[in-house]
């Protein structure tokens, strides 16, 4: 026989709510929060709610709590406890995710777990593509300057806002990186409020063979893995079905968002009077992001996110040394492309740290979903090393251009790289220029003579045969000789990314040199792509009556390309009128 005490017992128990809400929360009332400080079992904390400031952000409270524990009673609030779920009365009240820098005691903010319920349920939209901009002139320079800078301020922290109460800030895992790279990296994860800190790549350990997530759970969002790693940590704070809620704080404030998620395991705290962080390495990826909000961040464990992957190798010939590397980048839009160069600098520093005079070749491909291999090739000389070469080479630069399109949203399937370093100066200067014909002839051949001087004062010269049009008689004529870097291409303005990646492949190669002679007639920059040595009457058919399609108009071109087994440098031109035509 059941008592009647016992019934009432099991049914006050059940009538308990799991969450607590502001609204319920007192000054002085006490309990405890979960997270790891070593390892990967989560520990106990107490706390003490000291207030709840109402409407701290838009329709959110904050519960201002003290905590307890020899270790962040040193420290203070940590970086990477972010997500630590706090219970009040045994019941749920939310993520510790606010703190103050050089704070005296560990005094943080808690965002309440009803506001990190909500983003449950935001539902997944599936993406777009943009819509045609025609008028663009510039889309690269334009999503830099209308977009990225204005993005990338929206949740920075300065480090002077000691009195103010900020996100508990992200620290960012770090393993491999150092130097130059690791500043480029900390250059990109700093606007939102996110620390670098030394710690480990993916590994295994005894302990921390697991698959699932826990209240209190030390959790991982992945930008790099493979022979780099770059983690930000933080705290699981609660687990509903596949569904996890963590960090209690935007992690880059992007909304729905894709990234790799693991379990971590913490190495230690390092304390700090500005601001401690757990250093931690990731161990499994086992979810996906998916929602990244004002309120705490959420995973799914039944996605897996995409990522890029990127291969490098690089061949020393002086050696016959080689070296291949191996990372996977997490796919973000806005920030792929800078982890990509990063982890690329990284590994040249590896196998190539000598500051000496190099000359590199390099060849990228690059797969575009629903697109062929996209190959681009370039080359570079260099007085201090490979690393400064890395910011001009077309193959590596053209990747932020290809994320951040305006034209529409693409997926990088994989990236490849190949590098082949010379040590010595493969390098020529134009030096000098002069035509063979004195008085050159319309339809007459005449040798161009070019001067090149090595660096080593060599000189030699290049002669290229040029034609003088047959009907430019009297007119006055110009020929430009230039190495591949020092001349443009005529090209039109893109209309969609096909166009941008075709005009990137139009500029000429660095070891080349480009011979190019204005001739009569006009050519046109019309809808993406540039039309040479068009006549008049084209020309002024192309051009729209009402005047509502731009038209760019250039001076028509005869170029030559001769490859050369140097790069070349400078631009010079020569200036003549043509003469009389020959046997009239």
């Amino acid at each position: 026989m059941v008592s009647l005490v016992t019934i009432i017992s099991i049914s006050n128990a059940a009538a308990i709510p799991k969450t607590i809400t502001p609204e319920e929360i007192k000054p002085g009332m006490k309990g405890y929060g979960l997270t790891v400080f070593k390892g990967s079992v989560p520990e106990k904390f107490e706390v003490e709610v000291v207030d709840v400031v109402p409407n701290f952000l838009v329709k959110q409270d904050i519960i201002l709590i003290k905590c307890h524990h020899p270790i962040t009673d040193s420290a203070g609030v940590i970086g990477g406890m972010s997500g630590s779920p706090i219970y009040i009365n045994g019941r749920l009240a939310g993520a510790l995710a606010y703190g103050w820098n050089f704070s005296k005691e560990a005094l943080a903010g808690v965002t309440p777990i009803g506001n990190m319920y909500k983003i449950l349920e935001r539902k997944i939209v599936k993406e777009k593509k943009y819509n045609k901009i025609s008028s663009l002139k510039n889309p690269v320079q334009y999503v830099k300057d209308k977009l990225a800078d204005s993005f990338f301020g929206h949740f920075k922290n300065e480090e002077t806002q000691t009195s103010n109460l900020i996100p508990v800030r992200t620290p960012i895992s770090i393993s491999g990186f150092e130097g130059a790279p690791l500043d480029l990296l900390k250059k990109s994860v700093e606007p939102f409020a996110m620390d670098t800190v030394m710690g480990g790549g993916n590994g295994t350990y005894n302990d921390d063979v697991k698959d699932t997530f826990s209240e209190g759970d030390a959790i991982g969002v992945q930008l790099i893995s493979g022979d780099l790693s770059a983690t930000g940590i933080g705290t699981v704070t609660a687990v509903e079905g596949k569904s996890v809620l963590a960090f209690g704080h935007p992690m880059f404030n992007m909304g729905q968002s894709f990234l790799p998620v693991t379990t971590a395991r913490i190495h230690t705290v390092v304390s700090s009077l500005a601001r401690s962080n757990k250093m931690g390495s990731p161990v499994k990826e086992i979810a996906s992001l998916v929602q990244d909000r004002g309120a705490g961040i959420m995973a799914r464990t039944d996605m897996s996110a995409p990522v890029i992957p990127v291969k490098l190798f690089i061949e020393d010939t002086s050696s016959k040394n080689t070296f291949e590397y191996n990372v996977k980048v997490a796919d973000r839009q806005w920030l792929a492309g800078k982890f990509i160069h990063a982890a690329i600098l990284q590994f040249i520093n590896h196998a190539a740290s000598d500051a000496a005079d190099v000359t590199a070749k390099i060849s990228g491909k690059i797969k575009i979903e629903g697109r062929p291999v996209y190959t681009l090739e370039d080359s570079g000389v260099s007085r201090t090393g490979l690393a400064p070469l890395l910011n001009y080479f077309r193959p590596s630069a053209v990747v932020d251009a290809i994320l951040n399109n305006p034209f529409e949203n693409v997926k990088i399937e994989w990236i490849e790289y190949r590098v082949k370093l010379y040590y010595g100066l493969s390098f020529a200067v134009l030096s000098s220029v002069y035509l063979t014909s004195q008085n050159p002839a319309a339809g007459e051949i005449i040798n161009l003579n070019i001067g090149l001087t090595d660096f080593g004062g060599n000189e030699k010269t290049v002669t290229v045969p040029v034609k003088i049009p047959e009907n430019s008689e009297g007119n006055k004529l110009k020929i430009t000789i230039g190495g591949g870097d020092n001349i443009d291409p005529p090209m039109a303005s893109p209309e969609n990314l096909d166009d941008l990646l075709r005009n990137i492949r139009l500029y000429y190669p660095a070891g080349s040199l480009v011979v190019s002679l204005e001739v009569e007639g006009q050519g046109v920059a019309l809808r993406g792509e540039a039309f040479n040595q068009l006549p008049a009457s084209v020309v002024l058919a192309l051009k729209p009556v009402s005047g509502s399609e731009d038209v760019d108009t250039f001076e028509s071109l005869n170029t030559q390309i001769i490859k050369t087994d140097t790069i070349i440098s400078g631009k010079k031109s020569i200036t003549f009128t043509a003469g009389r035509r020959k046997n009239r």
